[in-house]
């Protein structure tokens, strides 16, 4: 019956003569019906009444359009969409309306995801999508988005840098230095996709006007710039790129004269996030030859600034993810042992973004793979947690009962570096309850908490070292609720007794 009132109500929508009502009655049958039941109904619809009412001025009226055509165009799939409503999609993308934007470009998403072949063929449709980086920040972010997904396959990536994308996106850098930087952006996120990706971007030329932007006199043009290009360095083969071009040598330079550079305070929270996602990959030969680098990293570390501060910390994550990293950060000696009992102090006083950065800077620089369990470095990991607190383990299991998930999850994942190594396993076996607690399917109530918590458990399952420091009886349960998965329940029999 619902679905023979939604086809009704949808012929009768031309002749309506109260469009509110006609559209409210709509969006209550599709309330009404299941997903499984809009799928089929759909197969049969036609929608281009619905969007003809886009072009009124009525708010409401334009509302609660969007509303049931997003239910609608949803149930269809994104390929129906594009073989069916490719002219009214193209339409929607220049309304002056940013909610009619956002449907569009939201359908275009899905089939960026699910179906981009889908996609491609309309050349005219995504031309426009990379103009509308240039709209609303709400507009634009959809926008971006859909633009990235192109970068993800080949023949996403031969359209994206086909030469009138590539115009249209010329005149978007174009726009204002606010939307430039956007479009930059774009680029850099499609770049760190693949050797492929930045490759294509290169060889548009569009790459190299952001890197230009690094020798400009504008120090928030080359604020931004820096930025940008940080990001690119979190992927080697963005790293090497940058290294060819010169950027690196520019930047260590940039480095070097900071304290004779009035804008010198400005450009080292950038910097040293440049040198950071350089010293990823280098650690070493970063870590030891440019000073300025590591001086601002353990400085940063204790500064009442809290962005300095937070760049800091994730710095040192970043190098102590690798085991030469580790090796790296150790070779500094007093500088690294204080900064870590910097990072300690985060991890108990910080504001909650903060304490989050420096619980997971804690997980890298503790965590050991079984391959890379040598004497040496299980003994670095265990200086390095003790120098947190006087009781780190402590410290760690009152942020476990803390109940914001993110902040449970976080602790999950240094426990979780923990139960790989013999020393983290035996803190955790002697600490009160931490068995008991472990066992407990209680404690979580989230999906991403049970799931956290899972992982350790997991890891203690797979661990070679966890029978003798546990025993055999407590590893076989631990074993048994891997097998049973993260979200099992157990279920109760009741018997009814007559009589009560």
């Amino acid at each position: 019956m619902a679905s023979f009132n939604l086809t009704s109500l949808l012929e009768s929508l031309p002749n309506s003569t109260d469009w509110e009502q006609s559209l409210i009655d709509l969006k209550t049958v599709l309330t009404s019906l299941s997903p499984s039941e809009l799928r089929n109904v759909t197969q049969n619809l036609s929608y281009h009444a619905i969007f003809d009412l886009l072009t009124t001025d009525n708010k409401e009226v334009l509302e609660l359009c969007c509303n049931v055509l997003e239910k609608l165009l949803d149930a269809s799939g994104p390929a129906v969409v594009f073989q069916s409503y490719r002219e009214q999609i193209l339409k929607g993308l220049s309304h002056p309306q940013v909610m009619v934007k956002c449907l569009c470009l939201k359908q275009m998403l899905s089939a960026s995801e699910e179906v981009i072949e889908e996609l491609l063929p309309h050349k005219e449709v995504l031309q426009k999508t990379v103009s509308l980086i240039s709209d609303d920040i709400q507009v634009a972010n959809i926008a971006t988005k859909v633009l990235i997904n192109l970068g993800r396959t080949p023949q996403g990536l031969a359209v994206l840098f086909s030469n009138q994308m590539i115009h249209t996106l010329e005149q978007v850098l174009n726009t204002s230095d606010t939307v430039r930087f956007r479009a930059y952006e774009m680029l850099i996120q499609v770049c760190k996709l693949s050797l492929a990706a930045l490759e294509n971007t290169h060889n548009s030329g569009l790459l190299q006007q952001l890197l230009n932007e690094v020798h400009k006199d504008d120090i928030l043009v080359q604020l931004n710039a820096i930025e940008m290009l940080s990001d690119l360095t979190m992927v080697e083969h963005g790293l090497v790129y940058l290294d060819q071009h010169g950027i690196v040598g520019k930047l260590e330079s940039m480095m070097g004269e900071l304290e004779h550079n009035p804008f010198g305070n400005l450009l080292l929270p950038g910097l040293t996030k440049f040198f950071g996602g350089v010293a990823r990959f280098h650690p070493k030969e970063v870590c030891s030859s440019n000073k300025t680098f590591v001086n601002s990293v353990f400085e940063g570390l204790s500064s009442g600034d809290q962005t300095q501060k937070s760049i800091s910390v994730q710095t040192v994550g970043f190098i102590g993810e690798s085991v030469e990293g580790k090796m790296a950060l150790d070779k500094l000696g007093n500088m690294m042992i204080h900064g870590v009992k910097c990072i300690g102090s985060m991890v108990r006083d910080a504001p909650s973004d903060l304490h989050i950065k420096a619980l997971e800077t804690v997980c890298s620089i503790t965590k050991l793979q079984i391959a890379e369990q040598t004497d040496e470095l299980l003994k670095l990991t265990e200086k390095w947690f003790n120098l947190l607190s006087n009781n780190p383990f402590e410290m760690l299991m009152s942020l476990v009962r803390q109940p914001f998930p993110d902040l449970r999850c976080s602790a999950h994942c240094v426990l979780q570096s923990l139960a790989l190594q013999p020393w983290g396993q035996t803190n955790m076996n002697n600490y009160p309850g931490f068995t008991e607690f472990l066992l407990d399917r209680t404690t979580e109530k989230t999906k991403e908490t049970k799931e956290s918590k899972f992982l350790i458990l997991k890891t203690l399952a797979e661990s070679p070292t966890a029978v003798d420091v546990f025993g055999q009886p407590y590893i076989v349960q631990v074993k048994a609720m891997v097998l049973q998965g993260p979200f099992f329940v157990q279920t109760q029999s009741e018997v009814a007794f007559e009589g009560e």
